[in-house]
């Protein structure tokens, strides 16, 4: 069945963005799957109704994602800030996809708190955090991407999605459920994949670019992390893997080379709870990841600041990785019930 989306707040975007002189569509920092597939998704719709739109990403997005159509166009704050801010100051409309809370752009956010420029939400996440004009919230469908194909679609028809926003639309489906295995189960997000494959998509060409697309140091340092750097509790049903900015360098990381490492320890019979700690500069970077009623995003809410979805989170320690970890294993016990539930 059709996502039953508010008409009024559909014609309402509509007079926006056909009012609107410049168009900025963005996402969040260190964009995955999800992210750039709908900006580039919407991107392709925009432009083929005669719309000026631009797409800007915080920072660099993950090389297994550059095949995407035009995804050589979407300007890198962090590369150029200053054309960024320009762009910010021109436009007329920012429609925020796959997040919601301008924290989530990191050091972008004042551009979207300052801007003048009416702002949209496009996200599947619970809760939005910031103030948007219009919002489209919905967190029962599979990501962001399905949602752009339902508002799109409900705004100009199903004509409006050509080829290249097809293939970036699936790409965002695709990869924010793990090749359909997770967080797919409504019988729509598969008849919307359908109607991409029938622009002519090959679903073969998308897997082979995202997932057989990686570097050897990628492969290597994926490798380290199973044999090196994952840590087992049976008794809470739980795992995670700790990775250094030393580990990092020795496998020469690039953005995106930890994509997708938190789901390997819930491949354990008996696990269910897994977490990915990643050290930076300035803080450690917590993804959390969980089967079945444990609420990843509660977690993460309470102890790192972060969110997300119930199986599916993020957030960051402000301490240091021993400690990151000591304060987790403690957590473990603390939560030893619900693990075990």
């Amino acid at each position: 069945m059709t996502l039953r989306i508010d008409q009024s707040l559909l014609e309402l975007l509509k007079e926006e963005l056909t009012q609107a002189k410049k168009i900025i569509l963005t996402s969040h920092y260190n964009p995955d799957g999800d992210a750039i597939g709908s900006v580039l998704g919407l991107y392709h719709v925009l432009k083929q109704q005669g719309l000026n739109a631009e797409m800007v990403s915080p920072n660099d997005f993950p090389t297994f994602l550059s095949w995407l159509p035009d995804a050589s166009n979407i300007l890198i704050f962090s590369k150029d800030k200053l054309r960024v801010e320009q762009t910010f100051g021109d436009a007329d409309l920012v429609i925020c996809l796959d997040f919601n809370g301008y924290k989530r752009v990191e050091g972008m956010s004042y551009l979207l708190e300052v801007t003048k420029a009416k702002r949209v939400l496009i996200d599947h996440h619970p809760e939005p955090e910031s103030p948007f004009d219009i919002k489209f919230s919905f967190t029962e469908v599979s990501s962001t991407a399905e949602l752009v194909y339902e508002i799109a679609s409900q705004l100009f028809g199903d004509n409006a999605i050509n080829y290249d926003s097809a293939v970036s639309i699936f790409t965002g489906i695709m990869t924010d459920t793990g090749s359909f295995s997770y967080a797919c189960s409504r019988e729509r997000t598969f008849e919307i994949a359908g109607k991409l494959i029938a622009k002519g998509i090959k679903v073969e060409d998308i897997q082979s670019n995202v997932y057989n697309n990686f570097s050897e140091n990628r492969m290597k340092l994926l490798g380290f992390s199973l044999a090196e750097r994952m840590k087992v509790f049976p008794e809470f049903k739980a795992a995670y893997i700790w990775l250094t900015k030393n580990d990092l360098k020795k496998f020469k990381y690039q953005i995106g080379d930890t994509e997708g490492f938190v789901n390997y320890p819930l491949s354990i019979n008996g696990i269910n709870f897994s977490v990915l700690f990643t050290e930076n500069d300035s803080y450690v970077k917590v993804s959390l990841r969980s089967r079945g009623n444990f609420p990843a995003n509660e977690f993460s809410r309470k102890y790192y600041n972060g969110g997300g979805h119930k199986n599916a989170a993020g957030g960051k320690s402000f301490v240091s990785m021993d400690e990151t970890l000591k304060q987790f294993e403690e957590l473990l016990k603390i939560h030893s019930n619900e693990l075990n539930a």
